[in-house]
């Protein structure tokens, strides 16, 4: 077919139109949770979020790659420098017409533990703080308000103060090529685990929930305190469907075993260290944690023979 000069010039108006509708009804948050791993696939699950990027922002630094923000966040631990290194983010892009930017941060709150400082579950640096990177005067309000909101329920759980740093974005760096879905192209038989299992108020609506779910915390007095098998699950973890076709679905073991997706044990029973993965199947005894086992890679031998001497013997 022969094109005539007038249908290219239209063609180009039309794209420019559509590029700017998109525009339009898109918007951007910089969010830091920890491992950009793992919070570009949990954001990425979040009703009305089109785009998760990994990068690095709020550093004093113009340009940096991976290896840079190691070096500054281990220079900064060492007492070496006085530079503000850059966080791990994930730039967020969501259709203002599915969802809010209220709703995207309940999302982050939740996927997240924030109030660890500069770190978020094993691992540790500033390179790991929680952060909200705005960009206009509106997402800083949004970010402020949200975070007084989550507060408030936080603490009715028990926990401390947030410790997030919500400042203006600067200096974002997308991050390299092999870091960008992760998780999806580098599967490592665990999924990296977020939350503090505490809701945000009204923030969420259910299809949110059904892919991020807040769920119930396991009561105590429906497990045996005495030796007791805990599964720590997440939603859409693929390595804990395959845990469970291949352990729970045949297991015979005489130490009672359950799943949760709530990522603290019952109220009393303690944990030796943070969760970092799912699964994790803990061994409580007399409500403590005496052993663990992470990740599942499809080898159910090695499971058995993790889990053999911590068997009652006769």
């Amino acid at each position: 077919m022969r094109i005539t000069r007038t249908a290219p010039l239209l063609a180009f108006w039309l794209l420019l139109l559509a590029a700017g509708s998109v525009v339009a009804g898109t918007q951007t948050v910089v969010l830091g949770m920890g491992c950009f791993w793992g919070a570009e696939m949990r954001m990425s699950k979040l009703t009305g979020v089109v785009d998760v990027e990994a990068g690095y922002a709020g550093g004093d630094a113009e340009t940096v790659t991976y290896r840079d923000v190691l070096s500054t966040a281990r220079a900064i631990r060492r007492g070496e420098t006085d530079q503000t290194g850059h966080a791990e983010v994930v730039k967020v892009t969501f259709d203002t017409d599915k969802t809010s930017l209220e709703r995207v941060l309940a999302g982050f709150w939740e996927n997240h533990n924030p109030t660890q400082g500069n770190r978020q579950g094993n691992d540790i640096g500033s390179n790991y703080r929680s952060a909200v990177f705005y960009a206009n005067d509106r997402q800083r309000q949004v970010a402020e308000e949200t975070r007084a909101i989550y507060q408030q329920a936080l603490a009715a759980e028990g926990f401390g103060s947030i410790t997030t740093e919500i400042a203006p974005l600067r200096n974002y760096n997308r991050a390299e090529t092999y870091h960008q879905d992760y998780l999806e192209k580098n599967p490592n038989g665990y999924c990296g685990i977020g939350g503090t299992g505490v809701a945000y108020p009204g923030g969420m609506t259910e299809s949110d929930r059904t892919e991020s779910p807040t769920a119930e915390r396991l009561d105590a007095g429906d497990l045996q305190r005495e030796r007791q098998l805990i599964v720590f699950e997440a939603v859409d973890c693929p390595f804990c469907e395959r845990f469970e076709q291949d352990i729970l679905e045949n297991w015979q073991s005489v130490v009672p075993i359950t799943t949760t997706l709530h990522p603290r044990p019952p109220e009393g029973w303690t944990l030796a260290k943070p969760l970092f993965g799912t699964p994790t199947i803990v061994l409580f005894e007399d409500g403590r944690e005496t052993a663990r086992y992470t990740g599942y890679q499809g080898d159910p031998d090695r499971f058995r023979q993790w889990l053999a001497p911590h068997e009652p013997t006769p």
